[in-house]
Parts: structure tokens; sequence; C-alpha cells
């Protein structure tokens, strides 16, 4: 690697340098969190087989939607890894921060498959009976195994292909599979048993490749698209060959397999190549593509964000084209008489009530630090989800690359801490001394993230009582650790510093002895104004948050970077269009106490976000499940809790961003009192 000369960063501007470190900070510390083994993105290299070649297949975490508790496969009363096979051993695919966080795992699986030969109730392992306990508990919260072959992961059939001439392409058609992973069984309601599901049958979908021409028919190679699983029950006892054989067949009478006999269970799983004319490059295309309702839903969802900026644009119109401009007109009037030495005017400046607090509206907040602390904050992760939005738009968050949309999310926010320091700074030294400047930059890099980590700390430590995979491992702590006192602070400090050299100068100075405000209508008070705010701005993005809400509940793919970029940026807008309006009321009330305003009426979305997506996870629950824990709802409330509470800080600093430019825009324009 070259080495950077401290000769040329001479004559580079200060934030050309910054910017150069962040960078640098942030693919040095990707690529530590990563751990990928090669110079390129899984999933993007693809991977050619010939007939015989091993396939390797990996088992990941035994997760469940219904309770969100997962567990490691190896860590489960299921078939162990041993491979007959000289000097093997399990294998850990290699796993990033993101991976690691949301408990998605993988090792090698207990079997092997070798490419284009298709196989039969090969079997696996024996489990014993005496665990059926833990595998009817298993089974009644609806756990599912993930398995994965070439990076793509296996995706469950209810309805065997093949049978009755329904082909694989015509059952995926029909069913449009969204569970990711089989159960492990089912209970029987008629016989009130347990059955589990010792047999599985991998439906691998592949595509040969073109030969190369004056290559041998038998060097032909072909590559994985898709992969299926079909999961069923059969009697491993004395017949379980013809059994097994009468399964795979697609007989549907055949005698399940209980959980109360008293002999061990045998697993089996048989292989079907089948091949596609898809090709390789859109294999993750029938995955991830949504159906005629989910598309209809999204496009209704913008069309409604559209329209609601739109009604508050030209609210918004009206505010800065008459009702500004006139009193702007007004004011330049009486400014041209009076300057001339004439009277007899009908009109004074008190009549523009927002003018007369010219030498009040730049007085200091009440609780600067609080205010400049959230502001800085909500910046931070409003650059940190606008680079995330740009990078996932441009496809370098690949489907198969999983975990990186969140591994880069901790780099970035880390990284981006210059700029929450930098903004909160620059708020901060507009107004107070440089005594309490260090307890800003701790309170910019402690508070909002040290509420964030506790939460997590204690779900973590619920879960490790639980003993589930989703515990975070020491290591992963430590890394994290350091990226928020290693990185975050130092980077804080800098931004900080920044900000102070760089306060915001105000067009009008206020004087020492502040205006009395006069009583105002209840209509206009913090709580009114939020009221309003935060449903007009929660109506923009219910739909939206709804269906992400769902699909991360149950497992599902969350690929939809298009629609949430097009409703983030009706979102921004709306918070700004908000601000404005809540502000312009506020100081023709005569009140210029709007620094708080400005940013609780855009937060309050948030809140609404919460308790709406609150009642929307309660009544899910309760048409999908039954008998849901405690520990579930409070972990996935908790997780939404912090969530709504992000989206607060991004409203609210948008709105006071956008009020403080307002302000100091009609104020710079007249002449103070």
């Amino acid at each position: 690697m070259a080495k950077l000369r401290y000769g040329g960063w001479r004559g580079t501007h200060p934030g050309n340098q910054l910017l150069v470190v962040v960078t640098g900070l942030v693919l040095a510390l990707a690529g530590w969190g990563c751990r990928v083994e090669g110079f390129y993105l899984p999933g993007v290299a693809p991977q050619d087989f010939e007939k015989g070649d091993d396939v390797i297949v990996r088992v990941g975490r035994v997760a469940s939607a219904k309770t969100h508790i997962p567990f490691d496969y190896y860590d489960l009363p299921l078939c162990p890894y041993d491979l007959p096979l000289a000097g093997s051993s399990r294998k850990d695919a290699p796993a990033n921060l993101g991976e690691i966080l949301s408990a998605d795992r993988f090792h090698d699986a207990p079997f092997q498959l070798k490419a284009l030969m298709n196989e039969t109730c090969v079997p696996v392992c024996t489990l014993s009976s005496s665990n059926k306990q833990v595998l009817s508990s298993l089974i009644r919260d609806e756990y599912l195994v993930r398995i994965r072959i070439d990076n793509m992961p296996g995706m469950y059939l209810e309805t065997r292909p093949l049978v009755r001439g329904v082909s694989l392409d015509t059952e995926v058609t029909y069913e449009t599979p969204r569970d990711n992973g089989y159960p492990l069984g089912r209970y029987n309601n008629q016989e009130r048993r347990f059955e589990f599901n010792n047999h599985i049958t991998i439906w691998i979908m592949y595509h040969e490749i073109a030969p190369v021409v004056g290559a041998a028919a038998a060097e032909n190679k072909v590559r994985i698209i898709s992969v299926y699983v079909t999961a069923g029950s059969f009697d491993s006892g004395n017949d379980w060959e013809t059994n097994c054989a009468r399964l795979d067949g697609g007989d549907l009478t055949v005698t399940p397999q209980s959980l109360s006999t008293a002999e061990g269970i045998r697993t089996t799983y048989s292989v079907r190549w089948v091949e596609t004319d898809q090709k390789w490059a859109t294999r993750w295309d029938s995955l991830l593509a949504m159906d005629n309702y989910e598309h209809e839903t999204n496009w209704s969802a913008i069309v409604n964000s559209i329209l609601l900026s739109l009604l508050l644009g030209f609210l918004v119109a009206i505010i800065l084209l008459r009702s500004v401009r006139n009193d702007l007109a007004l004011l330049r009037e009486l400014e041209a008489v009076e300057g001339s030495g004439g009277a007899g005017s009908d009109y004074d400046s008190t009549n523009v009530a927002w003018k007369l607090l010219s030498r009040d509206v730049f007085r200091m907040p009440r609780h600067l630090l609080l205010l400049s602390i959230l502001h800085g904050n909500g910046a931070q992760l409003l650059w940190m989800l606008l680079l995330q939005m740009v990078f996932a738009l441009l496809g370098f968050y690949s489907p198969s690359n999983r975990g990186a949309f969140l591994t880069y999310s901790f780099v970035v926010y880390a990284c981006l801490a210059l700029v929450g320091g930098r903004t909160a700074g620059k708020l901060y030294g507009s107004f107070a001394s440089g005594q309490t400047r260090r307890t800003l930059v701790l309170g910019v890099a402690l508070l909002v993230p040290g509420v964030a980590f506790t939460a997590f700390f204690l779900i973590d430590l619920v879960l490790w009582t639980l003993g589930s995979s989703g515990a975070v491992p020491f290591l992963t702590l430590l890394y994290i650790a350091f990226l928020w006192f290693g990185i975050s602070l130092p980077l804080t400090f800098v931004g900080a510093s920044w900000g102070f050299r760089s306060p915001t100068e105000w067009p009008v100075k206020p004087t020492k002895i502040p205006r009395m405000v006069p009583p105002g209508s209840c209509f206009l008070s913090t709580a009114s104004l939020s009221a309003f705010g935060g449903i007009t701005l929660y109506s923009m993005t219910f739909i939206q948050v709804f269906s992400i809400f769902q699909k991360i509940w149950l497992h599902q793919f969350v690929y939809m970077f298009g629609f949430l970029f097009l409703s983030g940026i009706c979102f921004a807008v709306g918070c700004v269009e908000v601000a404005i309006i809540t502000i312009y009321l506020t100081l023709c009330n005569e009140d210029y106490k709007w620094w708080w305003k400005s940013f609780t009426v855009p937060a309050s979305s948030g809140l609404f976000m919460f308790f709406g997506t609150l009642i929307y996870q309660v009544v899910l629950t309760r048409e999908l499940f039954e008998d849901v824990s405690f520990v579930t709802m409070w972990m996935m409330t908790t997780y939404l809790a912090m969530a709504c509470f992000a989206v607060s800080l991004i409203a609210g600093s948008i709105g006071l961003t956008a009020s403080t430019w307002f302000c100091k825009l009609i104020y710079s324009r007249c002449k103070p009192e």
C-alpha cells in the first residue's frame, strides 16, 4: 500500500482533509467489519459446477416469526456434523457485523451434495427420542430451519412439485414462496400430537452455460439459479426405506413420524436438479419481486405522500408568496415614507406582528445544550440514511451480500460523527460561551448512542439468558465499542471544534431585556401544533411503515429502496413545510420562542408512528399467531421505539434547520425595531 506523505496535505482546505480522513476510515472499518474472503462482494462472482463437483450446503439459524428468538442449528438436538471425510471438520461461513447482529450465521450442513446428481432418501442421522420435549416446543412455536446453497436461500414450498403433473416452475409461480427455511414439523389437531418433518427434498434449479467454441461436451458447466425445499414426515420404523420412497414420490397417505414414539427418529433427504432457462444474473428477481397487491400498495403510498406534500407546499407558498411578501412590501413602503420625512400614513410597522420580534427572535433558546445535542444526532442520522439510500439505489447492497446494509450503517454512522459534532457545535457556539463546550461534545457522542446501546444491551442480556444465538458475542461488542469510543467520539470532537469556529451569524442581535409574550390561542400551543404536524407527517408514511414492519416481523426480504427513497423525500419535504407553517403562525402570535417548536412539531411524527405501528403490531400478532410471549412483544416494541426515536431526531433536525433558514430569510430583509 502506498504511503501518504504529509507534504501532500499542504494547501488543502480543512474540509477536504476531513473528507479524505472520513472516507479512509469508512473503507478501513468496513473491510475489517466485513471480514470477507476475496476482493469481490459475495454473490457477485458466479460459481460454476461440473457434474460430480461438491456442492457446499450450509445451515443457519433456526428462527420463528412468532417468537423472534433464534437458535443456532448445532445448539439444538438436531443432526450433528459427523461426515465421514478424512481430515474434514465443520467450517463456519465468514460473517460480517450485520450478520452477527441479526444472528444470520451459517455453518456446514451435516450432509453433502454432488452437482447434477439426484439422490433419494439418503439417511443423515438418528435423533434421540429423549429430546422430544424440546422439538415439540420448537414445532409449537413454528420454528424454521434455514439452509443456503451457493449463497441462495432455501425457500419453502408447501406442496411438493411434480405431483399430478405440476412442474417446479409452475408450483413456484402458484405459491410465490416467502418463507426462508422449512418447518421442523406441525401439530396434528385431530390426533393431538406433534409430527416431526424427518425428510426434506431439496430442489435445485440450474442453468447450463453455453459451451465455449471448441470445448468438449463433457466440459459444460452449470450455475445454480434458485433453491427450494419441501418437507415431509414418514414413520421411520422398521420399513423406513419404503415409507420414505412413498413420501418422496408424492404419496400423501404415508403415516407421519410422531414425536411420542419411544424409538429414535431417522432423518433423510433427497435432491432433485431441475434445469431452467432463467439466467444467473436475474436469479434473485423471483425472490424479491412484488405481487400486484404490494405494487398497488406502494404506489398508493407514494401518491398519498406526494398529494400531502403538494397540499402543504400550497400552504407554504401562500405564506411565502403572499403573506410574507406583502408584509415585506408594506415595511419597505413605510421605510421609504419615513426616509423622505413624510407623514400621514395610515399604517405603521406594528401591523406586521412578526416584525415586532426582530430584537427577540434570535434570542438563546431554553435548554440550548439539549437542543444542540438532539439536533446534532438528528443530522448525523439523516446523512447516514441518505448515504445508505444512495448506495442502495446504485446497487452496492446486493441481497446476496447479507448484512452489508447493517454493517455499513454502523460504520458510516460512526464516521459521520463529524457531521453531528459540527451541526451541534455550530448551533451551540452561536450563543453559549466556551466553558460548557466539552459537555456538549460528550453529550452528542454519548447521550443518544448511550440510550440505544442500553436498550440493545438489555435485549442482548435477555437473549443470552434464553440461550439464543441472537445474543451478540463479546468480541462483537468490543468492535461496536471501538466504533463508538475509538471513531465516533474523536470525530465528534473534531466536528464540534469545526462548528465552534464557524458559528451562525444572526441578522439581528437581541436586546438584553426580553419581550413579554402575550397569551396565545390554545390552537397555537406546542401540543396542538405537534398533533397537527405529527398526524400529517405520519399519514405520509404509515403505509410504507406498516409494509416494512410486516416484512420484518415475518422474516421476509425487504428490498424496496426505490419506494423508500421516494417516500423519504416526500417525508423530508413535509417536515420542512410543517416547520415553516408552524414558525410563521408562532411569530404572527408575537411569540419568539420558536426554537423548540421547530424541533418538536416535526419530531412528533415519530411518536404517532410508534403508537400507530404498536397498534398494528398487536393486530398483526393476534391474526397470525397465538399466545405470543411477553419477551417477544417487549423486544419488538423496544426495537420499534428505537426506530421511531431515530425518525423523530431526523424529522426534528430537518424542521429546526428549515426554521432557522426561514427566520434568517425574513428578518434579514426588514429593518429591526
